[in-house]
């Protein structure tokens, strides 16, 4: 059975600028580089009205346990698709993220929500990680989506300082629900 999940991250600009800053591909690849990928492509395209965002990146697996690392190899490559409605009136968007690992039954599907907020907005993932292993899956599930959830708050860790300008805005600002 699929493990759910829920991220709130307070961000430092309305939903415009922050979306304008998920979807550079600057800041995509400076996200891989960050997540420790040896290897990484971005892609940005317009797709039915909306934004495509698709990115591969190759990573090690050497912080893995060692059952996933074994299955897996000395890498592995995380696809990444993420696809974009077009902004309502205020600026918010909606969105879906999926994130699978080549060649491993690993999939990780998320609503993704831009807000505005009085101080900026909010970038809310909401969704479910499924690890298809019989017997181990959901053992599997709970190992891994700490590890996914920390790649989450980096990633908005770095939107937050290119936000305020490059500069490091400190730790926090995530709420786990």
């Amino acid at each position: 059975m699929p493990t759910p999940f829920s991220e709130v991250s307070p961000l430092p600009g309305p939903p415009a600028s922050v979306f304008a800053l998920l979807t550079d591909p600057g800041f995509l690849a400076e996200r891989a580089v960050r997540s420790g990928a040896v290897e990484h492509e971005e892609e940005v395209r317009a797709e039915g009205g909306g934004t495509l965002v698709r990115s591969s990146r190759t990573v090690s697996t050497a912080g893995l346990p060692r059952v996933a690392a074994g299955y897996l190899g000395a890498t592995a490559v995380v696809e990444q698709l993420e696809r974009w409605a077009p902004a309502a009136g205020d600026g918010s968007r909606d969105g879906t993220l999926e994130l699978t690992v080549r060649g491993a039954p690993v999939r990780l599907e998320a609503r993704a929500q831009l807000r505005a907020t009085a101080t900026g907005c909010d970038h809310e993932l909401t969704g479910t990680l499924s690890v298809q292993v019989p017997l181990f899956g959901a053992g599997v599930e709970q190992a891994a989506l700490p590890g996914l959830l920390d790649l989450v708050r980096s990633e908005v860790q770095l939107a937050r300082e290119r936000l305020a300008g490059g500069g490091s805005s400190g730790p926090g600002g995530q709420e786990q629900r």
